[in-house]
């Protein structure tokens, strides 16, 4: 009997894995692109922001264009854009009225880049980013780009301490490094970024899956905000720690545990950091920590220093004068904060107040008011994710950090107000049910 004719006893073959079309090969090619692009603007946002504007805004335009072929606008995000739209009807109204009051054309220009262009942008990235990535492993992502800016903050000191000035000026152009009676400050933009991540990985350390990198980044962070010379960043640190401990007991998957449990649970990472970071301060450097807070105390209690507590006072004196109507965009007060750009001012609350009015001001923050209390109302019922803890401790102090420099007028710094409102309005379009239409 020949065996070929015999199926039963033919040798067994494997069946070919079916191809995949070109519709999907197609998607997963733009998938991989998005992907990649994205994680370079993120290199170029966060670790070096303000440091190559040109590439940022190309990889920023390369994630933009990949992102679109993916889009999908579900009830969340669409609302989120009709707040969007809410505050473009505001600008463009204030750009008319600042250009009657002979603003500049390229503070016109400007406004309309950073308040229309750019959170448009960032918000269809974010949207990409999440839906294709997820937020637990962009979190993931965020530590490796914390563990790049502490490095980079560490570059820099070592160059500038070596070299000077020159060799930094990749980093900051006219950078410098005050190391004086045991204080220490540097003018560095990566602080910024610093601001968030140090907000969200002190206020959710257990996101850090691996122990020792838990530990090493919170301590290299603490490091980072303590020789960083800047208060918001330095106060980014205990009020990342103690928004976390207050909303870990609301936290999905968290256990009931009595509040002294809790402490020592979220104080011993936070202790940890402290003992690393003091160690170090006192084996490499002169630094004091009570010369630091110091000057954090002194500052705090001068409103952020003469400078800006005359600029605070020019700017309220303006919303008086134009009873609080707005003077519209591009124009600026007596006090010049920035003599290249005088409309500039670093209190943004209230220059937003003093541009556009209070309305046009409320209307700005609506967004964020919205989504602060989403996050609140998630917590007080306890379906707060861990992942929309990190987000949201990270954007408070970032937002709060606002007002002391305009970091949200800058479209590399941008990803720090968007990517948690996106976050959080994909996964819950109910949290944008009641928007006024």
């Amino acid at each position: 009997m020949n065996p070929g004719s015999d199926p039963s006893l033919a040798p067994s073959v494997r069946e070919p894995l079916p191809s995949l079309s070109g519709a999907t090969r197609y998607r997963l090619t733009v998938r991989h692109m998005f992907l990649g692009a994205a994680f370079l603007l993120l290199l170029l946002a966060v670790v070096i922001p303000n440091s190559l504007p040109i590439p940022t805004a190309v990889a920023m335009g390369l994630a933009f264009l990949l992102a679109l072929p993916g889009l999908r606008i579900g009830s969340g995000f669409r609302n989120l854009l009709m707040l969007y739209a809410c505050t473009v009807v505001i600008t463009v109204v204030y750009m008319v009225v600042g250009t009657m009051h002979d603003a500049p054309q390229i503070a016109i220009a400007q406004v309309f880049a950073i308040y229309i262009l750019s959170p448009l942008v960032w918000m269809i990235i974010a949207a990409g980013l999440l839906r294709r990535l997820g937020a637990d492993r962009l979190i993931d992502w965020f530590a490796l780009l914390s563990l790049l800016c502490t490095l980079s903050v560490a570059l820099f000191f070592y160059l500038y301490l070596r070299h000077g000035a020159a060799a930094v000026a990749f980093f900051f152009e006219g950078a410098n490094v005050n190391l004086q009676e045991g204080f220490s400050g540097a003018t560095m933009h990566v602080y910024g970024s610093l601001i968030f991540l140090c907000g969200g990985f002190f206020s959710s350390p257990e996101l850090i899956k691996n122990r020792l990198l838990r530990f090493v980044l919170l301590a290299a962070l603490l490091v980072c905000a303590l020789t960083s010379g800047r208060t918001a960043l330095i106060l980014a640190v205990p009020l990342g720690w103690i928004l976390g401990l207050m909303l870990v007991s609301r936290t999905t998957g968290s256990t009931r545990r009595s509040p002294i449990t809790r402490i020592i649970l979220y104080g011993l990472p936070m202790l940890i950091a402290v003992a690393a970071a003091l160690i170090l301060l006192q084996a490499y450097t002169q630094i004091s920590l009570s010369r630091v807070f110091d000057a954090v105390s002194t500052k705090l209690a001068s409103g952020g220093g003469s400078a800006r507590s005359e600029m605070s006072h020019s700017l309220f004196a303006g919303i008086l004068d134009n009873d609080g109507l707005g003077a519209g965009h591009g124009v600026g007060v007596g006090f010049i904060s920035d003599p290249i750009h005088p409309w500039r001012y670093e209190v943004v609350w209230l220059a937003t107040a003093y541009r556009v009015g209070l309305l046009g001001a409320l209307i700005y923050a609506l967004p964020f008011l919205i989504y602060m209390a989403s996050v609140l109302r998630m917590a007080y019922s306890r379906r707060l994710p861990p992942r929309h803890k990190f987000m949201f401790c990270g954007f408070v102090c970032a937002f709060l950090a606002a007002n002391t420099n305009p970091y949200i007028e800058a479209f590399a710094f941008q990803w720090m107000y968007v990517i948690p409102l996106v976050a959080l309005f994909i996964e819950n379009p109910a949290s944008l049910r009641k928007v006024p239409e």
